[in-house]
């Protein structure tokens, strides 16, 4: 088994990422809460701790010696209940009477007290204390109870209460978590092992999968095993097709090659030669069909269109073609427009010229004339490649039978392969054009229409 990136893992990851912020976030507010009501307990505390310290020196108004003692007393124990608890001391008292100040803690700053015309205390604080002040009109004493302001450090029972309880959940979320993300897996597990339980030539499309996540991966192999099938089949018919089409070429070569190692006088070694050259002529005409057949079939699923001079391709193909032409005293002429640009692939559109001016030139007789144009059609927003030669023509029953490979129309003198025609379909569909045989002017010869929509 290959080592790489695990989608199970992946998966627990990103239930952890949303797990643990939200575990985050709970305990954040747990700590704010607590926060706050540690706060409400010590404002409670300091008021209730004011009122005992005003209750105990109520009665020793007068006696500011016993008032500082029981302060100081009060002070001491209070602090000491603190250490117990494990919390910093931070106990203060202040202790005044009719403006003057009996006792204080020795680092709280002294601030004296005013009293308002309603009998509110208004006493200055300083901003590193929190304070509460209780008061008695009779006597005039006022007692101060302040803490002094820091961070608010939780206790270890606290941080257990809040951070336990998540701690011993969190593996027990994470273990269904497990189960659940396996379960959710098992699917796409049973397409794998239906993929490696076939063989390598079993391409049929695999079962739909009834969830919707999977639908689009299925269809997606399905599709590729679809275009493997058809690859297939195409490779298969082009090595029957190549076979069958090189059985009569190789058989003339191999039979003028024994006459020619037979012939006794020169006119009979001339004669094998001749045919010896026109069996590999044929060969290699077919070779040449057959791999130009096989590239247009691969070419559909190869590169996108690129704009493309249409007019100057076709200049460029009917000079390749000339030579050929003069031999047999045919005429080529060519009427189009200095520039036609279309989104066209340049091979099969050279492949589709080509082979519709090499039959025409082929099939033509001695002395004639082909004839070859481009126009565009403005009302019906398209282009118009037309090739007409003055040969025997396609009677109208065969001119769909003509595109199927190796089909040639019968009582035909001239050689060929029957693949030209094919080809230059399967080049014409690849840049979405279309090609209708048709009879030539004057009902002499055939007519071969290509049709380029320019929308498309």
């Amino acid at each position: 088994m290959s080592k790489g990136p695990s989608l199970f893992k992946r998966l627990l990851l990103g239930f952890l990422c949303v797990m643990l912020p939200v575990w985050l976030g709970l305990l954040t507010i747990f700590i704010v809460e607590q926060r706050q009501s540690s706060n409400d307990m010590e404002t409670g505390w300091m008021r209730l701790d004011a009122d005992k310290v005003l209750a105990s020196v109520r009665s020793m108004a007068n006696q500011p010696d016993a008032i500082r003692e029981a302060a100081e007393n009060i002070e001491r124990l209070q602090s000491a209940y603190y250490l117990s608890t494990g919390m910093e001391h931070q106990y203060r008292v202040q202790v005044w009477r009719s403006g003057t100040p009996i006792y204080t803690s020795h680092d709280l700053p002294l601030t004296a007290p005013a009293v308002t015309k309603d009998g509110t205390v208004s006493m200055p604080g300083v901003a590193a204390w929190n304070y509460w002040i209780a008061r008695d009109p009779a006597s005039g004493l006022i007692v101060r109870i302040a803490q002094r302001n820091g961070p608010k450090v939780l206790s270890s029972s606290i941080l257990s209460f809040y951070f336990l309880p998540l701690i011993v959940c969190f593996p027990f979320l994470m273990i269904p978590a497990w189960f659940v993300t396996r379960h959710g897996l098992r699917p796409l597990g049973a397409i794998i092992q239906q993929i490696e339980a076939r063989s390598g030539s079993e391409l049929s499309a695999l079962a739909a999968s009834p969830y919707v996540e999977l639908s689009p991966l299925v269809e997606s192999v399905n599709k590729l095993l679809d275009r493997l099938s058809q690859r297939l089949l195409r490779e298969k018919e082009f090595l029957a097709d190549a076979a069958h089409e090189l059985k009569t070429p190789l058989a003339i070569i191999q039979l003028n090659s024994d006459a020619l190692l037979r012939a006794n006088d020169a006119a009979r070694r001339q004669a094998a030669h001749t045919g010896l050259g026109e069996g590999l002529a044929r060969a290699t005409h077919t070779v040449h069909q057959l791999m130009a057949l096989a590239r247009s079939e691969a070419d559909a699923t190869t590169d996108a269109a690129q704009p493309l001079d249409l007019a100057e391709l076709l200049r460029d193909r009917m000079v390749q073609v000339v030579q050929l032409a003069l031999r047999r005293g045919i005429e080529i002429e060519l009427q189009a427009p200095e520039s036609c640009v279309l989104n066209l692939h340049r091979e099969s559109m050279a492949s589709l010229i080509d082979n519709l001016l090499d039959n025409a030139i082929k099939y033509s007789p001695q002395d004639s004339r082909v004839s070859v144009s481009l126009k565009l059609r403005t009302n019906e927003h398209g282009v118009q490649l037309c090739v007409s030669d003055a040969g025997p023509g396609i009677p109208t029953a065969l001119r769909r039978k003509v595109f199927e490979r190796f089909s040639r129309v019968p009582g035909q003198d001239q050689s060929g392969s029957g693949l030209g025609l094919a080809i230059a379909e399967l080049a014409a569909q690849r840049n979405g054009a279309t090609i209708v045989l048709e009879t030539g002017s004057d009902g002499i010869g055939l007519l071969a229409r290509v049709e380029f929509d320019i929308q498309a």
